[in-house]
C-alpha cells in the first residue's frame, strides 16, 4: 500500500512530495483537505483561463496595434488578429495559453506545497530524451498520414508576403502553446481530479471532456476528433508517467495544423474551422492511435518510470 505525502523541510517552507509508487495522476492525492485543494485550484485555473489568459492575449495585439500605427479601431485590429490575419494574434494566443505552464507550476508550489517537477513526470523531472524521440516520430506519421490523405489535394503553395513570420512564431512558439494546454489538461487538472478520485481513466475522461468543450463550435465528427486526441493525450500520460509524449505530440499536431496552412494562404479558414467530416475526423483518430501506440512502445523501450519512486 502507498504511503502518504511525506514533507521535506527546504529553507523555511514544506514541501511536500507524492506518495510512494503511485501513478501520475495521484501525484497531489494524501494531502489534509485533497477535497479543498480541488476546488481551490480548479478556481484559480478558471480564473486564469478567463481573464489572465485574456489579459495576455489583449496587451500582445495591442501592443502589435501600437506598433503598426494604430491602423483603424484597437477593436476591428483585435479581432481580426484573434482570427489570425496578423501574425500578432497567432503570438497573443500562443503565449496567453503557454501562460498555464507557469500559473500550474506557481499553484503547484504554494497551493500544494509541492515542487513543480512532479507536473513534468513521476520521475521527478523533463525526460527531454523521451520528448524528443517521440516528437520526430510523430512528426513523420503525420505527414505520412497528411500527404497520403488530403495534403495532396488540400495543400496548395500560395504562401502571402508574411507567411515567413507566422512560420517562425507558429514553430517557436507553437510548442510553448501545446505544453500550456497539457500542463492544463493532462497535468494539474488530471492531478487535481486524481486527488480526489481513485478511477484513473475516470480522470482522464474528465479531463479529455473538458478539452474538447474549450475548444468552441464543432460539429459532432469535430468533436469526436478532438475528445479523442484529449483522450489518447491523457491515457499516455498515465501510462508513461510524463507529459513528455503528449506535449510532443501535441506540439507536432499543432505546428502542422497551422504550419500548411500558412503556406498556402489559408490560415484564417483553418482558425475558424467549426466542422469535419466523418471520413477527415477517421483519418486524424488514425494518425493519433499510431502515434499514442508507437508514444508508448517507446516508453517500454526506454523503461520511463510510470509511478513515483519507492
Amino acid at each position: 500500500m502507498a504511503s502518504s505525502r511525506k514533507p521535506t523541510a527546504t529553507s523555511a517552507v514544506v514541501i511536500f512530495e507524492p506518495a510512494d509508487g503511485v501513478d501520475y495522476t495521484r501525484a497531489l492525492a494524501g494531502s489534509d483537505r485533497p477535497g479543498m485543494m480541488a476546488v481551490t485550484g480548479m478556481a484559480l485555473m478558471l480564473l486564469s483561463l478567463y481573464f489572465v489568459s485574456p489579459a495576455i492575449s489583449g496587451a500582445v495585439n495591442g501592443i502589435g496595434w501600437l506598433l503598426r500605427g494604430k491602423p483603424g479601431s484597437i477593436d476591428d485590429f483585435v479581432a481580426t488578429a484573434n482570427a489570425f490575419g496578423y501574425p500578432e494574434g497567432v503570438l497573443a494566443s500562443f503565449l496567453a495559453i503557454a501562460s498555464f505552464i507557469g500559473i500550474a507550476m506557481l499553484s503547484m508550489r504554494f497551493i500544494h506545497r509541492q515542487s513543480p517537477k512532479w507536473l513534468a513526470s513521476v520521475q521527478p523531472g523533463m525526460r527531454w530524451r523521451y520528448l524528443v524521440i517521440v516528437a520526430v516520430v510523430a512528426a513523420i506519421v503525420f505527414n505520412i498520414v497528411y500527404w497520403a490523405t488530403s495534403g495532396r489535394t488540400d495543400f496548395h503553395w500560395a504562401p502571402p508576403p508574411n507567411a515567413w513570420v507566422y512560420v517562425v512564431i507558429i514553430v517557436l512558439v507553437g510548442p510553448l502553446q501545446a505544453a500550456g494546454e497539457e500542463y492544463f489538461f493532462r497535468g494539474y487538472l488530471q492531478q487535481l481530479i486524481g486527488a480526489v478520485l481513485t478511477q484513473r481513466w475516470i480522470v482522464v475522461g474528465v479531463s479529455a471532456l473538458l478539452f474538447t468543450t474549450t475548444h468552441g463550435t464543432q460539429n459532432l465528427p469535430l468533436l469526436l476528433d478532438r475528445f479523442v486526441f484529449g483522450a489518447l493525450l491523457g491515457a499516455l500520460v498515465v501510462m508513461t508517467g510524463g507529459l513528455e509524449a503528449a506535449i510532443a505530440m501535441h506540439a507536432v499536431n499543432n505546428i502542422f495544423a497551422f504550419g500548411y496552412p500558412a503556406l498556402s494562404g489559408t490560415l484564417v479558414a483553418a482558425r475558424a474551422i467549426s466542422e469535419v467530416s466523418w471520413g477527415m475526423a477517421g483519418v486524424n483518430i488514425l494518425a493519433y492511435v499510431v502515434i499514442a501506440g508507437l508514444a508508448w512502445l517507446i516508453g517500454r523501450a526506454m523503461r520511463v518510470a510510470t509511478t513515483t519512486p519507492r
